[in-house]
């Protein structure tokens, strides 16, 4: 998360950030944190007739769902070839449905379709929990913050803390763990969580880059998401340390990751000591 020691940032944020430090290590099964609250304002009732993975459902009239707040590993039908914890996430959400008879309420948030057409919600069970909680808690998908859709975010970031602390699921696996910016694969992919001491600002027409390390890694602000950001002064970076958490890509031999929300980025103490 974006925080800077001496400057305000949103509440959301501030709030998110507390929730993730100061968690101690849950059981699986304990109760969720208290930030976890059923939902509130326009809903709509469902039933899912299929489960596609661990973040993608479909309900009996067709419509597809894609649960906002957290991304599973992916199962390549077309191949029979599934990521690591893919098929237990698919079959984590097929179990929470069958509970519940595969009756769902579906909140929505600020959009409501991605840009696959299918319908962007967050799902909670008919008593209030939401799903993608119980996933995240077990470690069997990765929180997501995909902006304007942030509702819920402190709730999601504690219980994935949760997982991370007691090394669940995929925060068992080595490419989960903090990568030092230097010690990045240049052939990475897939998200990561890198970590270095900011050494140059870069600009270009449509983006702000943060490089790492001396372009070890680069950092990707695109300037269409600067309102997401306020109050942040990208040359103000230099010579921090930070981590940012996010997909990575490699372009002409450096690996990137574009940060979209201020949720991804977090200012570390400048002796690069990090709260984990």
């Amino acid at each position: 998360m974006m925080v800077h020691r001496g400057s305000m940032q949103r509440a959301l944020l501030c709030s998110a950030l507390c929730v993730c430090i100061g968690l101690a290590p849950a059981a699986q099964g304990q109760e969720l944190p208290v930030e976890c609250g059923p939902p509130g304002g326009l809903t709509r009732t469902g039933v899912v007739d299929h489960v596609t993975d661990g973040d993608t459902v479909r309900l009996e009239d067709g419509t597809r769902v894609r649960l906002i707040g957290l991304d599973a590993p992916e199962i390549h039908w077309s191949r029979d070839e599934a990521e690591p914890y893919a098929r237990e996430a698919r079959r984590a959400l097929q179990e929470i449905l069958d509970d519940h008879d595969d009756r769902v309420v579906l909140h929505p948030d600020d959009e409501d379709r991605d840009p696959h057409g299918r319908t962007l919600a967050h799902l909670f069970t008919p008593d209030g929990t939401p799903i993608a909680a119980l996933l995240l808690e077990r470690g069997l998908a990765t929180a997501l913050t995909i902006p304007p859709n942030d509702r819920h975010l402190e709730c999601y970031r504690a219980t994935e803390a949760r997982a991370r602390a007691s090394r669940e699921g995929l925060w068992s696996l080595p490419r989960h763990q903090v990568f030092q910016a230097e010690e990045l694969p240049r052939d990475a992919k897939g998200f990561r969580l890198v970590e270095g001491e900011v050494t140059r600002i870069g600009e270009s027409r449509r983006a702000h880059w943060i490089n790492l390390d001396g372009g070890a890694a680069a950092l990707r602000i695109d300037k269409a998401d600067m309102g997401y950001f306020p109050g942040l002064d990208p040359e103000g970076l230099e010579g921090k340390r930070v981590q940012g958490r996010g997909y990575v890509y490699t372009h002409r031999g450096q690996p990137r990751m574009r940060i979209r929300h201020p949720a991804d980025l977090e200012i570390l103490e400048d002796t690069g000591d990090a709260a984990r």
